[in-house]
């Protein structure tokens, strides 16, 4: 491999040397914006990326990045207060970015994060994140990562994550045994992590009890309320509907409920609806929504922990994946059978 010079990045960059190093020192006359284009495209062409890290490690600035896709999502302004909270009391403060459920500014979010010296970086990904190489660049600057709630397959970055898999099988086999066989379920995109996993769970446990998947009865969209809503409207279209109707999340179950309103079907006498949420959450419906219910200060809190671990450290710490635990919270938006 041929090694990168700093004239080599000048040169892509269409700068001066002088630029480039006074960026890569961190240099008062250079801008922000210059320094992270010239981190992001050293990194990318392999340059130096020890050298980097040291330089970029040699005065701790005591901030955390986090990077999260929405704050509408009462969620992950949950999660974003546990964070501030646990960063807080370690001594770091947190930089906020939100990416707005898109990719492309979920990079430039990264990009800006690093340009403004960040210790390490907690981000949940957008809806559709397929592209890795600006997570490849983190890696090679060896800028301590943690994903939560949604993060890459196969990735070589810890992450904090709820079990969603399990959860869903624990779901099912209660309204099994409350007497429940039709059941759908509203998916999220399957690139992100927790649609996929939260769809596996609910294939593998309907296999498991010997009831009949619907292809119809399936349906994959987002995560917001409109998908919810559409998804229904889909389902309530084609004249079959299911007892049950597991959603995604809470924000999707939002949008069956307002579909069901205009309907006129009464919830739970005439279907039933479960979905991903926490306690709090589930008041704001009426009747309060069942959910698989997940804390998100513990994932906030447990994140913070875990990054700051591997900020601390002296070498670079083997990535990890924790897996935090739920439990089903039958409310009265399902009714019993037997």
């Amino acid at each position: 491999m041929k090694h990168i010079t700093q004239e080599d990045i000048a040169r892509k960059l269409k700068v001066s040397r002088i630029t480039v190093s006074k960026a890569l020192r961190d240099h008062p006359d250079i801008s922000a914006a210059m320094k992270t284009k010239v981190l992001q495209t050293s990194g990318e062409m392999g340059y130096s990326a020890n050298q980097i890290a040291q330089q970029l490690n040699s005065r701790t600035t005591k901030t955390i990045g986090v990077i999260v896709p929405d704050l509408e999502n009462s969620f992950f302004s949950h999660v974003v207060n546990s964070m501030i909270d646990a960063a807080t009391e370690k001594g770091y403060q947190v930089l906020l970015a939100v990416s707005r459920e898109n990719p492309d500014i979920e990079k430039k979010n990264i990009q800006n994060l690093i340009g403004k010296r960040v210790d390490g970086l907690l981000v949940c990904l957008s809806q559709q994140t397929t592209d890795t190489e600006i997570f490849e660049s983190v890696r090679k600057m060896e800028i301590p990562l943690v994903f939560f709630d949604r993060a890459l397959t196969d990735s070589r970055f810890s992450s904090v994550v709820f079990d969603d898999f399990k959860g869903v099988i624990q779901a099912i086999d209660q309204l099994v045994i409350a007497g429940f066989t039709r059941i759908a379920h509203l998916a999220g995109y399957s690139a992100a992590s927790v649609g996929r996993k939260r769809l596996l769970g609910f294939q593998t446990a309907m296999e498991k009890h010997g009831l009949i998947l619907w292809k119809e009865w399936i349906i994959e969209g987002g995560y917001e309320v409109n998908h919810g809503y559409d998804s229904f409207m889909q389902l309530h279209k084609r004249g079959n509907l299911p007892e049950i109707v597991l959603t995604v999340n809470d924000r999707v179950a939002l949008g069956v409920y307002k579909a069901c309103r205009e309907l006129g079907l009464r919830i739970p006498q005439d279907i039933g609806v479960a979905g991903f949420g926490f306690p709090e959450i589930t008041e704001m419906f009426s009747p309060p929504l069942s959910v698989i219910s997940q804390d998100p200060r513990l994932m906030g809190k447990t994140a913070v922990e875990r990054l700051i671990r591997e900020i601390q450290s002296e070498f670079i710490m083997q990535a990890e994946e924790l897996v935090l635990s739920g439990e089903f919270n039958w409310n009265s938006s399902l009714k019993f059978k037997r």
